[in-house]
């Protein structure tokens, strides 16, 4: 998704609180793109999605564009596109990983990046703080749509999208994997609050098919929910729920990075279609 203009952070709060919208956009140092649509007490966000590494780290960056594209989670910005609220991380995660605490955001050492050497050489301390700068940024931004999504509600949603690689070990058909197709990661939601909605969405993500076979879907069993959804679910404890949702890269080849269509726009569809009669119940309540 290419966005043509970009805006401060300040500019963005201010016309979210303003009710200026809809419009979309980047962010000043393009940590982010984002699109908001219409006023709405939920989100989505695609954190990995993005795959760029700025071009004075070109030089550094020792892993092959193949293996970083098997590690993001291409496509995840598609599953939240109907969204009336979205952010969209356009940077890699190789470069900076917006889903870990600040001081273990840039990937170091290979055990930090799945057995990966990310770098050539050691960077500078301009360069790490370049890329430190865009984390920041990517977190404020986060932080100011949180604060819009509670100001006028009880109850917010988030939903956070991502998708995981399975086939590491043995190349499996996915159904033959063990694996849970759809993960829901819900460790850091306050429980005592939106327990009833946990089981409903899980419910519905339930109903997801692939031609007639059923999806299979577990609750943090293959993960838990990242450090952002663990942030936001600590700042907004009372009042909003992040669901950190995992795709089984069964929509894909994960190694070759061939897109399988009929597969992936089956579950784009379906996974919005389930949102929003989701989002419809939660209005009536």
């Amino acid at each position: 998704m290419e966005f043509e203009k970009s805006y401060s952070l300040e500019e963005i709060e201010d016309r979210l609180h303003q009710g200026a919208l809809p419009f979309s956009g980047s962010t000043e140092l393009g940590s982010a793109g984002f699109v908001f649509q219409r006023p709405a007490f939920y989100a989505g966000m695609a954190i990995h999605v993005g795959s760029r590494i700025r071009d004075n780290l070109q030089d550094a960056i020792a892993v092959s564009q193949a293996d970083r594209y098997r590690e993001e989670d291409p496509g995840t910005d598609q599953f939240i596109k109907d969204m009336p609220l979205q952010i969209i991380a356009r940077d890699s995660r190789f470069e900076y990983d917006v889903n870990r605490p600040e001081e273990l955001a840039i990937p170091i050492k290979p055990e930090m990046s799945w057995g990966l050497t990310v770098w050539n050489r050691p960077l500078t301390a301009e360069e790490k703080e370049t890329s430190m700068a865009k984390y920041r940024e990517f977190h404020r931004l986060i932080d100011i749509l949180g604060d819009y999504l509670v100001q006028n509600h009880d109850r917010a949603y988030i939903f956070d999208l991502h998708s995981y690689c399975y086939q590491r070990e043995k190349r499996l058909p996915w159904h033959e994997d063990a694996k849970p197709a759809i993960n829901l990661g819900t460790n850091s939601i306050n429980w005592n609050l939106f327990r009833e909605d946990i089981d409903d969405f899980l419910g519905r993500l339930g109903r997801i098919t692939v031609g007639e076979r059923p999806l299979t879907v577990a609750e943090n069993e293959v993960f838990k929910g990242g450090y952002l959804a663990r942030r936001l679910s600590a700042r907004y404890h009372d009042q909003m729920a992040v669901f950190a949702i995992e795709f089984k890269k069964i929509f894909m080849d994960e190694w070759s990075g061939e897109f399988y269509p009929d597969i992936f726009n089956a579950l784009v569809g379906q996974f919005s279609a389930t949102v929003q009669e989701y989002i419809n119940k939660r209005k009536i309540k």
